[in-house]
């Protein structure tokens, strides 16, 4: 009985997703169903990249303890935490979504500019991928 009940659970899933604009993802731990908005697609990709390098610039600025790398961590910081709202509003497909984007591109604009101003590999990937990412964002 369980397994008809899952195997119409799909069908319906599958159903809905060949019918929307939305794509779906089933993730087996729990079951859980992930639905993201074709539109926002790109934009999360590019923030969660974003989200990635600044973590990255952030840990290795950090090691260097530098103190001109100290507006570089915390832009990263804000940059990150930007990005995180940004993604959450855009995959819960919100009311928030176009200001929650509007804040993360000012933060990723701050973020690369910053990054620009240093020649480590580390602060030039984290200010390609938000500038792609304040890019997307600005366009939502």
């Amino acid at each position: 009985m369980k397994k008809v009940l899952t195997l119409l659970a799909a069908i319906c899933i599958i159903t809905m997703a060949a019918s929307s604009k939305k794509s779906f993802s089933i993730k087996n731990e729990n079951t859980k169903i992930e639905v993201v908005n074709e539109k926002y697609k790109a934009c999360i990709a590019a923030c969660n990249e974003s989200i990635k390098s600044c973590k990255t610039c952030e840990s290795m600025c950090a090691k260097d303890k530098n103190t001109k790398m100290s507006k570089c961590i915390q832009l990263c910081k804000e940059s990150i935490a930007a990005s995180k709202v940004a993604v959450k509003a855009m995959k819960d497909d919100g009311t928030n979504v176009k200001s929650a984007c509007a804040a993360c591109a000012i933060a990723c604009d701050k973020c690369a500019t910053e990054c620009e101003k240093f020649d480590s590999e580390h602060c030039k990937k984290c200010a390609t991928d938000c500038r792609k990412a304040a890019k997307l964002c600005k366009e939502m």
